[in-house]
């Protein structure tokens, strides 16, 4: 049975055509918005994830667009294109072809490395950035291999081994535990809820391979290195999960470093890799006041 990409909620479903690749975005909030913001979701999920933020943000007159990134959820599954560089480009053709000229960037885990280069290569269209369990893409890569890591944190890295993150993240059992194994103690049933969902997309002919290629990519290239080599002038807002085993705090340490601009940090307690679905209603109030500062509500 084919997995229904569109669920229905307080939004609406939109395919667009951004760079010529196929984009699923989900909408939500008052049309007459000056700005838009974006939400981009973590590996291995899809706009889903921020089903519990959309309406909220919404409430609060943002105009939003919860987007799947290629390869993922409802958008097209091209042979290439899944590095950070090109996944921030197709980003930001989408907020234009929405028809916004700015932009705030929510990104959780992957799509907070997005943002992180979005900033990097459009500061006229970025307005602000909140990267979610996303420490900056060369402060992180600095610091692979060290003692740092807990066995989750390796396990994440485990999922490069050719093979193995295909048989893992395709069937339920396999999506489960890893998700478990990257949330914070006491919250799992909210993010396992969704386990199959997330497993049953994955499990399309086809859909995982270009995920995957997201995860294998331990170095930057040069066009990535290149949007990130001047530290980020935008105001960020960089949002820690205490408990996250995947990103700990002290993967976050360097991020100082590469930032000129206005930087916050918010640590939610107790909550993992996944705080769009562990602890919404925190992140949200985490999230507004930055946002009434960065892209005012319409």
């Amino acid at each position: 049975m084919p997995v229904a990409i569109a669920r229905p909620g307080p939004w609406t479903h939109r395919d667009l055509t951004a760079g010529g690749t196929r984009f699923h975005a989900a909408l939500a909030g008052p049309e007459d918005s000056d700005f838009l913001v974006l939400l981009l979701h973590p590996f291995p999920e899809c706009w889903w994830a921020w089903r519990h933020v959309i309406p909220r943000l919404a409430e609060a007159g943002h105009r939003v667009a919860a987007l799947d990134l290629r390869g993922f959820g409802g958008s097209d599954r091209p042979p290439s294109g899944y590095d950070l560089h090109t996944l921030a480009d197709d980003a930001v053709r989408v907020v234009a072809a929405l028809g916004h000229e700015r932009a705030a960037v929510v990104g959780a885990g992957l799509g907070g490395q997005v943002a992180w280069v979005m900033a990097g290569m459009r500061p006229d269209l970025v307005a602000g950035i909140v990267p979610v369990a996303a420490p900056h893409p060369v402060a992180v890569r600095s610091l692979l291999g060290r003692a740092f890591f807990s066995g989750t944190a390796l396990q994440h890295l485990s999922l490069r081994v050719p093979g193995l993150a295909e048989r893992t993240l395709t069937t339920h059992r396999g999506m489960e535990r890893v998700l478990r194994s990257w949330v914070g103690q006491g919250r799992v049933g909210r993010v396992l809820a969704s386990s199959d969902y997330y497993a049953d997309l994955l499990a399309r002919p086809g859909a995982a391979r270009g995920p995957i290629e997201t995860l294998k990519r331990s170095r930057l290239r040069r066009a990535e290195m290149t949007a990130l080599a001047a530290p980020i002038a935008v105001p960020v807002l960089s949002i820690l999960g205490e408990s996250d085993p995947v990103q700990p705090a002290q993967a976050h340490a360097r991020d100082t470093h590469h930032v000129s601009g206005l930087m916050r940090t918010a640590v939610l307690h107790g909550v993992g890799h996944f705080p769009a679905e562990e602890a919404p209603d925190e992140l949200v109030e985490a999230i507004l006041p930055f946002l009434a500062e960065v892209a005012p509500a319409a």
